[in-house]
């Protein structure tokens, strides 16, 4: 009977899929997010075939897995190139990555991970390009993304193309281990520090929801009261134009409310200010 392979497109879904089709290399595969999404794709598409779903519950062992599939030898790769699980990670959070051609190409390599990085075929080359994408958007997050302080939790509003919102609010809450932190895309919010409001240690809710708990307080004038300090103190014959533009790039500007503000001092200068503004 024809098989069908439905796998969830995540590290442990792909794993899964790759060591299931070396075993059935004729089987059809196909990816959902939820088992919802898969019923209803296999609806539409596929009638009385043995469908083996894979990385839908959370499963052990993956180092296990990743050295059947990536073989045991270290890769050669750059200094600055993730290893295969992450790599795989990456992959999985760009905008234009396909898991099945994801699959596909982790089985063309036959356990040489030298080829996922090498770039010799096509395929290889483009994924390559797809995650250093992802990296280099991720890194630009942490480097210029400007959360702010208000009612109790550190926030920042992202617009990212790819999907890394959770890493980056990862690596916040790392950051800020004493804070509530939230990292709000569009209509979804992740939570880092959860705990120290009363909720899981990460989670994922709706941006409507931590907007509600952002409760007016005190600290909310923390930001405000610095940007007159700052702007009082700047003395402009001494702005560094160049510096300052190197400092807070145009192309990170969009990163958050902040960094848009940032950019704008950077290109139309200091309001004029007096310490007398405090007053």
């Amino acid at each position: 009977m024809f098989m069908i392979i439905a796998f969830k497109p995540t590290v442990d879904g792909v794993l899964l899929a790759c060591s299931c089709l070396k075993e059935c290399p004729e089987a059809e595969l196909t990816f959902a997010k939820s088992l919802g999404e898969l019923d209803r794709k296999l609806g539409f598409s596929f009638y009385g075939e043995e469908v083996k779903r894979l990385g839908f519950t959370p499963c052990g062992g993956i180092e296990g897995l990743s050295k059947e599939i990536f073989g045991k030898r270290r890769s050669r790769m750059a200094r600055f190139d993730p290893a295969p699980i992450r790599y795989l990670d990456l992959l999985l959070r760009h905008r234009d990555c396909d898991p099945v051609e994801l699959v596909h190409l982790v089985i063309s390599c036959n356990g040489d991970t030298d080829q996922l990085y090498s770039g010799k075929s096509k395929l290889a080359k483009k994924y390559y390009n797809y995650m250093r994408d992802v990296s280099r958007a991720y890194e630009r997050l942490c480097m210029f993304a400007r959360p702010e302080f208000k009612g109790g939790i550190l926030t920042v509003e992202i617009d990212s193309p790819h999907d890394i919102g959770e890493l980056f609010c990862r690596w916040l809450s790392r950051k800020n281990p004493d804070v509530p932190v939230a990292v709000l895309v569009r209509t979804i919010a992740w939570v880092g520090n959860g705990d120290l409001l009363g909720l899981d240690r990460f989670a994922k809710l709706t941006a409507a929801f931590v907007e509600s708990l952002r409760t007016q307080s005190g600290t909310d004038d923390v930001d405000e009261l610095w940007d007159i300090y700052y702007d009082s103190q700047m003395i402009d014959s001494r702005r560094n134009i160049g510096l300052a533009k190197k400092m807070q790039p145009k192309s990170s500007a969009s990163m958050s409310r902040m960094a848009k503000r940032d950019r704008y001092k950077v290109e139309r200068g200091i309001a004029s200010c007096r310490l007398d503004s405090f007053a």
